[in-house]
């Protein structure tokens, strides 16, 4: 986990290069969680951080290179490919999502990262999904509107999109 160092006025903040590790456990997390959920539980292994977290897609499509693994998550064993390659990707863990300028606004961080999630989606013919969470909040699922409505209701629904709980899609069973 990244640690904080303290400012002089007390407040803490990332220390430099924590970031980036934060970011990469939390990918580790949802691989191990996207995992369970799958195989109902009895397998952690399924999936995996992708080469250069998802940075080596982008790498070879500038060389006009089509490669199956693209954002963040990969399949590592047979039972992931289907979610795989179905959906595109994408985990963020940051400081602050700033939801509320997204829902109402269509701007701020959570704007940013979906808009590039989307364009990123469609050019490997993936539906866009954002695994993302703010400190201290649980984690969200950002998808199209109606992507996960075969497992659960979103926990939000915009005119941009469905934002729905992680923990309650991977409570139900996968199908």
């Amino acid at each position: 986990m990244a640690k904080k160092q303290k400012t002089k006025n007390g407040k803490r903040r990332m220390r430099p290069g924590g970031g980036k590790a934060k970011g990469a456990s939390f990918e580790r997390q949802v691989c191990k969680e996207l995992s369970l959920w799958i195989t109902d539980g009895k397998r952690t292994d399924c999936f995996w951080r992708s080469a250069m977290s998802g940075g080596r897609a982008t790498v070879a499509s500038k060389k006009g290179v089509d490669v199956r693994q693209a954002g963040d998550i990969t399949a590592v064993a047979p039972e992931g490919t289907e979610l795989t390659d179905k959906w595109f990707i994408e985990c963020k863990h940051v400081k602050t999502l700033v939801l509320d300028s997204f829902l109402v606004k269509g701007t701020g961080l959570l704007a940013k990262f979906w808009k590039k999630c989307c364009k990123e989606a469609e050019r490997h013919g993936r539906l866009p999904i954002i695994i993302a969470r703010q400190n201290k909040w649980p984690t969200l699922i950002i998808t199209n509107r109606g992507t996960l409505i075969d497992w659960t209701a979103p926990f939000i629904r915009s005119r941009r999109c469905d934002i729905t709980l992680f923990h309650k899609l991977t409570g139900v069973r996968y199908m």
